[in-house]
């Protein structure tokens, strides 16, 4: 009977992490990145003229009619559940110091 021979795990990251680089690295290389931010800054040159138009035909003119803001909600589940910690250790360390600080000084004084 053949054993099955175990997998490498510190193998099996590395070659994630290499592939990441390896993608990474290609779409610096064939300007996806730099594409994505002329495409921004061309955005934002059409709405500059678009204002400086409106100004000139004296129409009323917001700024929130030009300003494009892209935000994007990446919350999910296990980032709540993230956050929920963080704020429980923080009022954790946070009373445990308070406490401490008042043991020592009772202590000291």
């Amino acid at each position: 009977m053949e054993t099955k021979k175990k997998p490498n795990w510190f193998f099996r990251i590395l070659s994630i992490l290499f592939m990441i680089y390896i993608s990474l690295t290609i779409a610096m290389q064939t300007g996806y990145y730099e594409a994505k931010l002329n495409e921004r800054t061309i955005l934002t040159e059409e709405n500059i003229k678009k204002f400086e138009e409106d100004v000139k035909n004296g129409k009323n003119v917001d700024i929130n009619d030009y300003v494009v803001e892209k935000s994007r909600d990446f919350s999910n589940g296990t980032t709540k559940a993230g956050v929920a910690i963080s704020h429980l250790v923080e009022k954790f360390f946070t009373e445990g110091i308070t406490q401490f600080g008042e043991i020592l000084k009772k202590l000291f004084t």
